[in-house]
């Protein structure tokens, strides 16, 4: 008997349900290929929330999130957008309803400490004073 797996299944394996991940620190990106512009999601997740940072190096846009894991996708999100002028010394944020998020097309990758991450973690604080 001899078995074969399908390309379905290797996808299925290397890209876990985020629903079901253990809380911690992540990055997802939409293409392995380093020598061309992607789309960079980075996400930590906590109890029953899921915050990051969305990047597209394509277009250069970038924006914070919250929501709740459902399957493989980030559900009821809030966007943070920085309003700051470029010289403020304090960021203050924007808050605003937002789309979920699918993993479906997106690949899983070491997780490192990032900039963009730290940023967003700090856009949900309740401490912060949210315009």
């Amino acid at each position: 008997m001899m078995l074969t797996l399908s390309a379905a299944t290797v996808i299925a394996q290397i890209r876990p349900d985020i629903q079901k991940l253990p809380d911690g620190d992540y990055r997802y990106r939409d293409s392995f290929a380093i020598d061309r512009p992607f789309r960079e999601i980075q996400f930590r997740k906590r109890d029953k929330y899921i915050t990051g940072s969305d990047s597209d190096k394509r277009t250069g846009k970038s924006y914070c999130f919250r929501g709740i894991p459902q399957h493989n996708s980030i559900m009821n999100i809030t966007v943070a957008i920085d309003i700051s002028p470029k010289t403020a010394q304090k960021t203050e944020w924007k808050l605003a309803p937002g789309n979920p998020i699918n993993f479906d097309r997106l690949y899983p990758l070491q997780a490192g400490p990032g900039l963009e991450l730290y940023k967003c973690l700090t856009a949900f604080l309740p401490e912060l004073k949210k315009p």
